[in-house]
Parts: structure tokens; sequence; C-alpha cells
């Protein structure tokens, strides 16, 4: 562990309707004036989250900028690394090993391969995306919209109120307060010899 506390975006299952805004949202941010109006999207839409709906609800699955990111560790080609306390991937130095994908404990991480080179294609054009041997690969995951001063795209276009960016030092800092306030609670009854 190297100390340095992620911040990272928290899905709440009980408030995500299902919606996709918080895909659509990503999208745009990250490939502005590829989505020109809405109701007529032609591009495909390859967000850097992935909405999983399942029996129990539905809800975006997100990278959490792990501290001691076992994606960036499990990288042959250093192509994953911690800029300001976030997790990103550079895609020139990506090789498509998908040594990430499988070490990721969330299941956020996507590489898109020869069967979505069109795909790709349409939004980067064929300059724009990592070819090796004449494969196209693209790897993609929740970069935290780097450089966006509002901050990550989907927690600002939830319109529930499903997303929230979560600073784990003061998350933590927080937790701690309560916990002692619950101690002193319980303290405070036992010593009236209430428990």
């Amino acid at each position: 562990m190297n100390g340095e506390q992620s911040n990272f975006v928290l899905a709440d299952l009980e408030k995500c309707i299902g919606c996709r805004a918080c895909e659509v949202a990503c999208f745009a941010a990250h490939q502005p004036g590829q989505l020109k109006t809405v109701g007529a999207v032609t591009t495909p839409v390859i967000p850097n989250l992935y909405l999983t709906m399942s029996e129990p609800g539905c809800m975006p699955v997100q990278c959490h900028h792990c501290e001691n990111a076992p994606c960036l560790r499990s990288c042959a080609t250093e192509a994953i690394e911690r800029k300001d306390g976030t997790v990103v991937i550079n895609r020139k130095k990506c090789i498509g090993c998908k040594n990430c994908v499988m070490a990721c404990p969330f299941g956020a991480i996507a590489i898109l391969g020869a069967t979505d080179m069109g795909k790709i294609a349409d939004i980067f054009g064929p300059a724009g995306v990592p070819q090796e041997q004449g494969v196209l690969r693209f790897v993609h995951k929740c970069d935290l919209c780097i450089g966006r001063e509002e901050g990550p795209a989907c927690v600002a276009t939830c319109p529930n109120q499903a997303l929230r960016l979560v600073d784990t030092a003061t998350e933590v800092h927080d937790k701690r307060i309560k916990a002692t306030m619950a101690l002193e609670v319980v303290s405070d009854t036992v010593k009236q010899g209430r428990l």
C-alpha cells in the first residue's frame, strides 16, 4: 500500500433506477462532440463504467481507484499508472493482455477487441487506437473524469443522486467520529445501569 487515499464513485443500489444517464454522461464527457443531439444517437456509446442489472436491482460498476491497485500491479507494460490519486490507463502502452481485467476485483476494466473495431474506429479514427499486428485494442475504465472541473460527469448527471464521489480520507474520518459517538452512548448507558 502506498498510503495515498483515493477517491472513487460509489453507487447506491436502492437509488439507482437503471436509466443509463451515467453511461451517456460518461461517454459525452470523454468524447466531446460525439453526441450531438439527444434522440438521434448514431455513434456507439462506449462509457468508462458499466450499468449492471440483476435481481436485487441495478447500479453502475466502476473503478474504485484502489490504493493497492491489483490492475496496476498486474500490468506487464506499465500502461496503468497513478496520477493525482487516480488510476489511469495509457492506451498507447497497452498490449491487450487482459491481466488488468482479470486482476480487477470489481470487473471495472474492459478491453474491446476485434469484434468492436468498427465502433472504436468510428469514434476515435484508425489513428486514435493502438494497433499491434493489425489488431485494434481499446482498454477503458473510470478515470473520475480527470481534468473535468465539475468532477465526474456520472455523479453530476444522475437524476436520483444514486452516485456520489467518495473522498476516502474524509469518509474514514467521519466513520471514526460516528463510531466514537456510538461507543460513548453505550458507555453512558452501561454506567447508568441500563444495559
